[in-house]
Parts: structure tokens; C-alpha cells; sequence
């Protein structure tokens, strides 16, 4: 029975510790984030700097970033980038663009790629506070 009970006891705390990782697994790929940051120099680095640290644009990564949009579907933040940016631009970025850069964006407050490729369609995943 104490064999049992520390079996379960081991297998329950191996489950809280793995939990974690996952946390961050953003709802991107790999190759999604690879072509953001590519996407991101001609469209973003002006306005928001190199790693979106904020130049006459706010930072893009960071404790504000995440204050803003913690907690919100990426969807939220896919929308608002599509509607808004760039600024001398709006509504000009494409899927093929828009994704990998909110992916990046992503990135940069700590996401790590995932499984799936970011779409309009899977962007509902809240962005972590």
C-alpha cells in the first residue's frame, strides 16, 4: 500500500513539474516564428526597435506588452496589428505576414513554438499574463 501511495505521490508531482513547460508553448511553429522575424525588420523594426524593445513605437515585449494584452485571445492582438499596422499602412500586412510577425511578437514575451501553426482560425489561445 506505501509502494502504491508513493507511486501516486511521484507520479503527481512529476505532472505539476511538467505542467510548467507547456505554459508557455505558444500557438505557433517554428518556421512561423523563423519567418516573423524576417517579417518583422521591413514592417516593425522602425516604429517598435530591434526585439521589439520600443523606439517611437511602444515596446512590443515586456511588462506593458504583457499588461496589454495578458489574458486576451491572440486573436485580440492578430486583429489590432491587422487594423493598425503599420502605421503608414493599415490593413496592408497578409495572413502570410500577419501570423509569423504575432508569432514573433509572441515570442518575444516569452512563447515558445508549438505544435500548431498560428491561423485567424487558431488564434483564440489566450495570451499569458
Amino acid at each position: 500500500m506505501r509502494l502504491k501511495t508513493a507511486l501516486a505521490g511521484l507520479t503527481l508531482g512529476s505532472a505539476c513539474f511538467a505542467v510548467p513547460a507547456f505554459a508557455n508553448e505558444g500557438p505557433f511553429s517554428q518556421a512561423q516564428l523563423e519567418k516573423g522575424k524576417s517579417e518583422y525588420n521591413p514592417h516593425c523594426r522602425t516604429c517598435h526597435a530591434a526585439n521589439g524593445k520600443g523606439a517611437l513605437g511602444p515596446a512590443l515585449a515586456g511588462d506593458a506588452f504583457k499588461k496589454k494584452w495578458g489574458g486576451k485571445p491572440t486573436a485580440e492582438l492578430r486583429q489590432w496589428t491587422y487594423e493598425n499596422m503599420p502605421q503608414t499602412a493599415p490593413k496592408s500586412l497578409k495572413d502570410e505576414q500577419l501570423d509569423p510577425i504575432t508569432a514573433y511578437m509572441l515570442s518575444l514575451n516569452g512563447q515558445t513554438p508549438g505544435q500548431k501553426e498560428l491561423t485567424k482560425e487558431t488564434a483564440s489561445a489566450e495570451f499569458p499574463k
